[in-house]
C-alpha cells in the first residue's frame, strides 16, 4: 500500500494519528482501526479491552461513546483538557491522571550509551525492522531485583564497576511508523513513537531518561523517522519539554468502571 508523508507538525490530527499507529506496534496490538471521531485499538488485556483516541472532544461522539461503550475495562483517550470531557462522561466513568500529547521534529542522531554515569551500561534490543527497546543496567550498582536483557542487541556505556549482576535501572520502547495511507484523512511524516519510558526509583536523577530517549532516537533516525511522538505523565511532560519537545494537546483518559 502506497503511503504519503506530510511535513512534521501538519495538524494535531496528524500527531494523534501517528502516536496510534506507533503504540499499537509498541504493545503488539492489532492496528487501530478508524471510527467515527477517530480511532479504535483491540488491547484485549484485562482491565483495558479496547481505547477509542479522539483528536477532538466532540461532545456529539463522547456522548455516543457514553451510551454504547458498556463493558468495563473500555477506554476514551480524548484530546482534550479534563474540564471538557468530564461533563460529558457519566458516573460509571473514572478519570485517570493527566496526560500530554507532545511531538518533536528535532531528533537527533546519537551515540548509543553516550552520557551514561559510571556504573551504567546500556543495551539496544530490536524487535524486527520497526519496535526495538533501550534497556540501562546498574552494573553493580544499587537498587532491589536482578535485570537482564535478552534477545541479540548492542551494549555500550559500561562503566567498569564489579558487581553482583546487572539490575535494570531504566529502560523504553519506540516503535517506527511510516505515514498514514494515501486515501487517509490526516498523513503524518515518518515518524518514531516513545512509550513505557522508566526510570526505577533508585535510579532516577542521573540521566538515564534522558540516555534512553537518546538512545531511541539515534536508532529511529538512523531508519528514517522524521518525527517523535509520545504522551507523556505530569512528570515526564517536564523532562521532555527540558528537551524541547513540543506540547501539542492535553489528553483525558476515561475508563468505564464495573
Amino acid at each position: 500500500m502506497t503511503h504519503t508523508a506530510a511535513a512534521p507538525g501538519t495538524g494535531l490530527h496528524s500527531a494523534v494519528h501517528a502516536w496510534v499507529d506507533g503504540w499499537a506496534r509498541a504493545r503488539g496490538t492489532d492496528a487501530p482501526q478508524a471510527v467515527p471521531g477517530g480511532f479504535r485499538i483491540e488491547v484485549r488485556r484485562p482491565g483495558h479491552l479496547a481505547r477509542h483516541v479522539l483528536p477532538e472532544a466532540e461532545p456529539a461522539v463522547l456522548r455516543d461513546l457514553v451510551d454504547t461503550l458498556t463493558t468495563p475495562g473500555l477506554w476514551i483517550k480524548a484530546c482534550a483538557p479534563r474540564e471538557v470531557v468530564e461533563p460529558l462522561l457519566t458516573a460509571d466513568w473514572e478519570i485517570s491522571e493527566p496526560q500530554y500529547l507532545m511531538t518533536t521534529d528535532g531528533l537527533a542522531a546519537s551515540h548509543s550509551g553516550a552520557g551514561l554515569p559510571s556504573g551504567y551500561r546500556l543495551q539496544i534490543v530490536d524487535e524486527g525492522e520497526e519496535v526495538f527497546e533501550a534497556r540501562v543496567h546498574a552494573v553493580g550498582g544499587p537498587g532491589p531485583g536482578n535485570g537482564s536483557g535478552s534477545g541479540s542487541g548492542s551494549g555500550s556505556g559500561c562503566g567498569g564497576v564489579e558487581g553482583p549482576g546487572p539490575v535494570l535501572a531504566a529502560s523504553g520502547r519506540a516503535a517506527l511508523t511510516t505515514g498514514a495511507p494515501g486515501g487517509s484523512p490526516a498523513p503524518y511524516a515518518p515518524s518514531v513513537v516513545f512509550d513505557m519510558i522508566g526510570t526505577e526509583p533508585a535510579h532516577q536523577r542521573r540521566g538515564l531518561g534522558r540516555a534512553v530517549m537518546a538512545a531511541l532516537a539515534g536508532r529511529a533516525v538512523e531508519r528514517g523517522a522524521r518525527q517523535g511522538v509520545l504522551v507523556a505523565s505530569p512528570d515526564g511532560r517536564a523532562l521532555y519539554e527540558a528537551m524541547g519537545w513540543r506540547l501539542r494537546s492535553p489528553v483525558t483518559a476515561a475508563g468505564r468502571m464495573g
